[in-house]
């Protein structure tokens, strides 16, 4: 009895003490953490950028360890790190061509990724512009239209599982001259290219993009509106589904928590465009975005009869962080709408002729929207803002406000953000911006005349550059503050390298970049 007594005691003490080691082995492995900024090189051609490295081991500054850090660039060539000490380490990358560059750290077990993007050309003080990190925002598939909030804390981004080379070229893929449209969609399939416009590509339908409307999609293929047949005009219509997500900022700086900001639309094909956000201090917004209401007859949503059947501007709200239905859509069993029912209401603009399109909004000081801006990319390719000179948001009395020369010059004007300082936009393949004088010579705070404007100030340049990787043009810019900094979140088109077509296959993916 003693014997097994003093056994058992000896084997718990062995196992304990065992355990205890291996615990305390446990608890003493360290835990190793990577992060990096890029800073840009301002200099004559292409801007070189420095990666600063910070290497961290259980929350503790690491040096001494630039042997082991593991670099790995897709293109360019880079220096030797450098050791800086107190845990910073350095490196400068050299790029040979606009695009992305690609940047992957690793030291033992953990490894770091961030992508840098090489423009043409920046305006002097600008940061180093970086592709948006994580893997929930830049897919292999369609995405547009991002829009930042005023707090950076959430970005929407329009997508879709579909190429955009698809959407520039389906008339000339599917080309026919049987039919008003210019084009058969339905003997299209098969024709040279056509996987542009037939294939997905990018995610759907999953955790990145969850409750993705698939109505017309099967085994991976885009059905479009094929029902959709009327006599000579058309058959079938090509429509790419595309929905709008929000996602939020993450501590690591990603974003991911995608929602829904969709109509409840099975087909996702009727897709509105260029949302605008007013934050509230209770965690919602007012919102604004463009669409082409199918069903609101002549009128257009405006109070005058007889307007024309384009995009317009409509308001709602919505909590942060929840999907959105912006309304029911139901179809026809060939493929026509049935019937669509907004939940979100047009903005009493005396007229709705002609486009408006991507508004944004301007404040006063209290948070109400007093002006909306808006373009027009389908037919004058220029800017204009809607005054509120009576009332209130969203009825009230609207004045369309013509933007001078200065603004609206020859070339293509679009996507407009306005600070109450400075008016950004896209021109051409570039992001401009012109500072608003309102108190300079003839202009008396309005926005008509030229003296209100400065001369164009080019912040992003894409030369329209079509090699394989280099980027094409920029757009879509919108504005944050976060930690006390302001950063300008833009959309780039890149030649995607892909050799199963002989077409340029373009993708667009969402970038950001420091301001001053």
């Amino acid at each position: 009895m003693k014997i097994s007594l003093i056994l058992c005691l000896l084997f718990f003490y062995s196992c304990s003490k065992k355990e205890n080691t291996e615990s305390n082995q446990q608890d003493t492995e360290p835990s190793y953490s990577l992060s990096l900024t890029m800073e840009r090189i301002n200099q004559a051609g292409l801007d070189p950028f420095k990666v600063n490295v910070e290497l961290k081991s259980n929350d503790n500054l690491l040096s001494g360890e630039a042997s082991d850090i593991s670099i790995s660039l897709e293109k360019g060539s880079k220096t030797a790190i450098t050791d800086l000490g107190n845990g910073q380490y350095s490196f400068t990358v050299t790029p040979t061509t606009t695009g992305e560059y690609p940047v992957t750290l690793t030291y033992k077990d953990v490894s770091l990724t961030r992508v840098g993007i090489v423009l043409d050309a920046q305006l002097s003080g600008t940061g180093q512009p970086m592709a948006v990190p994580g893997d929930y925002v830049n897919t292999e598939g369609y995405e547009d239209g991002a829009t930042i909030t005023s707090d950076g804390q959430y970005l929407f981004v329009q997508y879709g599982p579909v190429y955009f080379s698809g959407i520039l070229n389906y008339s000339s893929i599917c080309s026919s001259g049987s039919y008003s449209a210019g084009y058969d969609l339905n003997n299209c399939d098969g024709r040279t290219n056509s996987s542009l416009v037939f294939n997905t590509v990018g995610p759907f339908a999953d955790s990145k993009r969850p409750s993705f409307p698939t109505g017309n999609i099967q085994n991976n293929k885009l059905l479009h509106l094929n029902d959709l047949i009327l006599a000579t005009n058309f058959n079938g219509i090509v429509s790419f589904p595309t929905v709008f997500y929000g996602f939020k900022r993450q501590d690591d700086g990603t974003f991911a928590e995608p929602f829904l900001l969709a109509f409840n639309d099975e087909k996702g094909v009727n897709g509105p465009f260029g949302p605008s956000f007013v934050l509230k201090s209770d965690g919602t917004a007012d919102f604004l975005i463009a669409w082409n209401n199918y069903f609101d007859g002549n009128a257009d949503g405006g109070i005058s009869t007889g307007e024309d059947d384009k995009p317009d501007i409509y308001y709602g709200s919505l909590t942060l962080g929840v999907d959105k239905n912006l309304g029911d859509v139901t179809f026809n069993s060939n493929d026509t709408f049935n019937s669509i029912t907004p939940t979100i209401s047009p903005v009493s603009f005396s007229s709705h002729s002609g486009v408006q399109g991507n508004p944004h909004a301007t404040t006063d000081q209290s948070g109400n929207i007093i002006a909306i801006w808006t373009d027009d990319e389908q037919v004058s390719h220029d800017l204009s803002v809607y005054r509120l000179s009576a009332g209130s948001f969203p009825n009230g009395t609207w004045v369309r406000d013509t933007l001078p020369s200065k603004i609206s010059t020859g070339a293509e004007e679009n996507q407009p953000f306005f600070t109450g300082s400075r008016l950004y936009f896209r021109r051409g393949t570039n992001i401009v911006y012109h500072d608003y004088t309102p108190n300079s010579g003839s202009c008396s705070s309005t926005y008509t005349h030229n003296d209100c404007w400065g001369s164009e100030v080019k912040v992003l340049e894409a030369n329209g550059s079509t090699g394989v990787g280099e980027i094409f043009t920029v757009g879509e810019p919108t504005l944050a503050q976060y930690n006390g900094k302001t950063y300008l979140y833009f959309v780039y088109v890149m030649r995607r390298n892909n050799l199963t077509v002989s077409l340029n296959d373009y993708n667009i993916n969402v970038g950001f970049v420091e301001i001053q």
